[in-house]
């Protein structure tokens, strides 16, 4: 295929907009691409890095892995600085590749690969994980020499599947337990009075702790430590069988591990703490502790064992009062948890109604790659700057949203034909809402803006701090003046003026003079017209008058 481009250098060879034509259209090769300027920027996201060095280490072989760790290591040394969490990266990926080769499990291909082709000797090239190269596979398949009327081949190959898909887990794990031992040793001083560092000294010296802050700090380092050497001893050994859904399943599980790792390398020892430290736990034992024999078959019971143990002493330590639910589980109890959807209708517009609310959110909003979309971005703060009707009425289908959660009297086609005029309405100003637009079929329609145009947005965009800061006082006053007319109902029998007025005004102000998102403002908008809401703050202050506190 020939691609003809204009001076403009192009960095990457195809656009989505150039592959939608290569898909349409009979004749390739007669296609003319226009070249595109792109932004290189993206070249030094962290998540672009990360898979770069992930093809590097799944591509190496027996022959060239050291040159590989080599140059891993030359390019951390090289890291600038204030990229320290590159550095640590690369690091932990060359000492991951290292250590893979220094152990057993790196002989488990090559052994694999040796009984397929017996004319394979240690001084052939064995690729890490062969399934990057499918159609030597292919060839070793068809070259085979083994009974056809056995299942022996399919049994290696297999056989072959786990192992890569072993290796695959193992250089996740290492590369996170190197990470993580980086980043206890570099720690500053706000890091060493969390739970996990606290726990971390007291694991090394428990002699030196005449009083323990929480009985947490006993048993979560060592968790961690049981936790891994289970799975590094599992990964290592010629036991269980990994499919490729298996290994997508064990990593989504312990990245469990990891957060909660996170979480509680990031709390102190206090009732806010600890009780996230405890929200984060519910999810670990649920999605990894609790499903290790599922997970990991034939693993080794005494590790497990013991894994157990210590769960069960957190989970103790994490059960007592100070972890600070009783409050909020007394709570849930008396007015019940969020309602699940009733409809799929519902289901869409709620998905579609977060599609618009990241489109018409400035702060988060990106450019996306290969196009300019100057346009694009006027459109969109004038839609966010002036458009208060639009903005109204994704407010009225939030609330509806919410409404429908919670009661049945919500008409779902009703509301799906909403969501649909909001979605035509947004596309007819030249919102893009994802990929699968076609940007550069409706950006040909814009018209530039005036200059009047652009000098009013301008001045409504730089007014925005301050109408924010206006619009937060407001709701504070708003609240206040709701908890004053809720204590005097219970006093007296007499009632403040209705504080609906003043919700709407709220509101309005905030719809037409902040770029506050629609979805920010339902509760408000429940609170104005569905006064079924109001019976929850009732109950609420009933809680309250009951010493339920």
């Amino acid at each position: 295929m020939s691609m003809k481009t204009s001076n403009w250098a192009r960095i990457q060879p195809l656009t989505l907009a150039d592959l939608e034509k290569i898909m349409q259209s009979s004749h390739p090769e007669n296609l003319k691409f226009t070249s595109v300027e792109v932004d290189t920027y993206w070249l030094d996201e962290p998540d672009a890095l990360a898979v770069a060095v992930k093809l590097l280490i799944e591509r190496a072989t027996n022959q060239d892995w050291m040159l590989r760790v080599k140059w891993l290591y030359h390019l951390a040394k090289n890291m600038p600085q204030g990229l320290e969490s590159i550095k640590i990266h690369l690091e932990a990926s060359a000492a991951a590749l290292r250590n893979f080769y220094s152990n057993s499990l790196s002989s488990g291909v090559s052994n694999v690969i040796k009984i397929l082709q017996p004319n394979v000797t240690d001084e052939s090239v064995i690729p890490l994980d062969p399934r990057w190269n499918m159609q030597a596979m292919d060839i070793i398949r068809n070259a085979m020499d083994f009974d056809p009327q056995t299942d022996q081949p399919e049994q290696l190959f297999a056989l072959l599947e786990s192992v890569a898909n072993k290796t695959i887990i193992y250089f996740d794990r290492e590369k996170q337990i190197f990470t993580e031992a980086n980043l206890v040793s570099i720690g500053g001083k706000k890091l060493r009075n969390s739970v996990l560092r606290l726990s971390f000294e007291f694991h090394k010296d428990p002699e030196s702790y005449h009083s323990l802050p929480h009985e947490i700090v006993v048993n979560l380092a060592a968790f961690f430590e049981l936790c891994d050497a289970l799975i590094g001893l599992w990964v290592q050994s010629s036991q269980g069988m990994v499919s490729d859904a298996g290994v997508n399943e064990i990593l989504g599980s312990v990245r469990w591990r990891d957060r909660f790792w996170t979480v509680a390398d990031t709390v102190k020892v206090d009732a806010s703490g600890l009780a996230l430290l405890a929200l984060h736990w519910h999810w670990v034992l649920k999605h990894l502790v609790c499903r290790i024999p599922q997970l990991l078959m034939n693993h080794e019971d005494k590790y497990y064992r013991e894994v157990q143990t210590v769960s069960e002493h957190i989970q103790n330590c994490l059960e007592s009062p100070t972890g600070g639910f009783a409050g909020v589980k007394k709570l849930q109890k008396f007015l019940g948890r969020p309602f699940p959807f009733k409809d799929e209708l519902v289901v869409e517009c709620f998905s579609q109604l977060k599609v618009f609310n990241k489109a018409l959110t400035i702060r988060e909003w990106m450019p996306a790659l290969g196009e300019s979309g100057w346009q694009e971005d006027i459109s969109r703060l004038q839609v966010v700057a002036s458009e208060g009707t639009l903005k109204k009425s994704l407010l009225q289908a939030w609330g509806l949203v919410l409404r429908a959660n919670v009661l049945e009297d919500v008409d779902s086609d009703a509301l799906k034909n909403l969501v649909n005029a909001q979605h035509l309405e947004l596309k007819a100003r030249g919102i893009s809402l994802g990929f699968l637009e076609k940007k550069h079929s409706e950006a040909s329609f814009l018209l530039q803006p005036d200059f009047s145009t652009l000098i009013q947005l301008t001045r409504s965009v730089q007014l925005w701090p301050v109408m924010e800061y206006l619009a937060v006082l407001w709701q504070y006053k708003v609240t206040a003046d709701f908890m004053t007319q809720a204590c005097l109902r219970r006093s007296s029998k007499h009632q403040q003026p209705q504080i609906d007025e003043e919700i709407s005004r709220h509101i309005t102000f905030c719809l037409k003079h902040t770029p506050v998102a629609p979805q920010e403002l339902r509760d408000f908008w429940s609170l104005v017209h569905h006064p079924e809401v109001k019976i929850k703050y009732s109950c609420l202050e009933n809680l309250m008058d009951g010493g339920a506190w």
